[in-house]
């Protein structure tokens, strides 16, 4: 982020600060049906999850030409492979024989990738190098048998896919700056690019995949849900809020930014005095705290159930105990706030089909995960 830019976010928060406001948008309602429908759920990831690009490993999880990473995203079995020259390749995980999946979920290496069935061969390219009593295929030439690709990008220390088989004539390539946009430069100047994992956690979460953005695009449930955990470093539902597209980025102001006033804005950095939340629709979060990023991508697997996929980037690995403790400190701090808005938003969606309500509410201070909800809307109805 340039820093007239943070000098600008930081003015914007004190002036709040001062008044004891916060920023205000059009509040609005969500029918529980969208929580509940099959058809509708089936329709989100064929108009949602099968044509934008998520984030779903660490780029440093693949470093070494063979690495591999598989991978399940809303239905589609993904395998990502490093090749031989450094190049990220993203494939369907299934074999072009009789579709037998290639590789087992998580990270491994090999010199090729081979079927496990009747042991058909790939290279890191994707391409058919061999296979058993090949004569008997004249009606499968191996130049039409390589491995399904889809589009894939690497960007902010992710690779970033789109979970659908790449069209004819179409490249391989997202074109990933142009989608991350504005907010996507904010987090390449702080060198997310070349960050690293330090912690990884994954886990099924018991609620429909939008109801975790609906808690963390809002502040006003800090002083409550959070009131143990880290409700005292900020203030009582004050929230600022930028647009790019679908993209977000909320800043979340710490008490200590009021040590701020009087003292020369050349100096100041949003760092050590904010959170900042980059929502990447539909599905990918990231909360900036400074000297290092956690982030989640949320994959939809029935009306009320998800899969959550979640990384600790720093910007190099430890060196030393100290170090190492530092960084579990964060992570314990960040999942131990981010558990209590899981716990609530599973509790919520064991609620829905009990005819109390025909739909959920969002206020004035929540109108981030307002505009989530219409952003998505207007997705379904492309």
């Amino acid at each position: 982020m340039q820093h007239e830019e943070q000098i600008a976010l930081i003015r914007r928060a004190l002036a709040l600060i001062e008044t004891g406001g916060s920023e205000r948008g059009e509040p609005g309602v969500s029918p529980v049906t969208r929580y509940l429908d099959p058809e509708r759920h089936e329709r989100e990831v064929e108009r949602i999850f099968r044509r934008y690009p998520l984030a779903l490993c660490p780029s440093a999880s693949l470093p070494n030409a063979g690495d591999s990473f598989a991978i399940d995203v809303a239905g589609m079995p993904l395998v990502f492979v490093r090749g031989q020259e450094g190049e990220l390749n993203g494939f369907v995980n299934a074999c072009r024989h009789r579709g037998a999946r290639l590789k087992p979920p998580g990270a491994s290496n090999q010199r090729a990738l081979i079927c496990p069935y009747h042991s058909w061969t790939y290279g890191l390219d994707g391409a058919l190098r061999g296979r058993p009593s090949a004569e008997d295929f004249p009606h499968a030439p191996a130049s039409e048998c390589s491995l399904a690709r889809v589009p894939v990008a690497e960007a902010l220390g992710f690779v970033w896919a789109i979970p659908r088989v790449v069209a004819n004539g179409e490249s391989a390539r997202i074109d990933i700056d142009n989608w991350l946009g504005r907010f996507g430069a904010d987090l390449r100047s702080w060198g997310y690019d070349s960050w690293v994992p330090f912690h990884q956690h994954a886990f099924d979460n018991a609620a429909n995949w939008k109801i975790p953005f609906e808690a963390n695009l809002e502040t006003y449930h800090f002083q409550y849900a959070h009131r143990n955990s880290i409700a005292a470093l900020f203030y009582d539902n004050l929230l600022m809020a930028d647009h790019d597209r679908q993209h977000q980025r909320l800043f979340l102001p710490k008490r200590s930014i009021e040590g701020l006033r009087g003292t020369p804005t050349q100096a100041w950095q949003v760092g050590p005095h904010s959170n900042i939340i980059y929502y990447f629709f539909p599905a990918t979060f990231i909360l900036h705290e400074g000297d290092h990023a956690n982030a989640f991508t949320v994959l939809p697997e029935s009306p009320g159930r998800s899969r959550v996929i979640a990384s600790t980037l720093v910007p190099e690995l430890p060196k030393t105990e100290k170090s190492v403790n530092y960084w579990r400190k964060n992570v314990e701090s960040f999942w131990g706030a981010l558990d209590e808005d899981f716990a609530l938003g599973v509790s919520a969606q064991s609620t829905l089909a009990s005819g109390a309500q025909a739909s959920l509410y969002f206020g004035a201070t929540e109108w981030c995960s307002a505009k989530f909800h219409a952003d998505v809307e207007a997705a379904l109805a492309k």
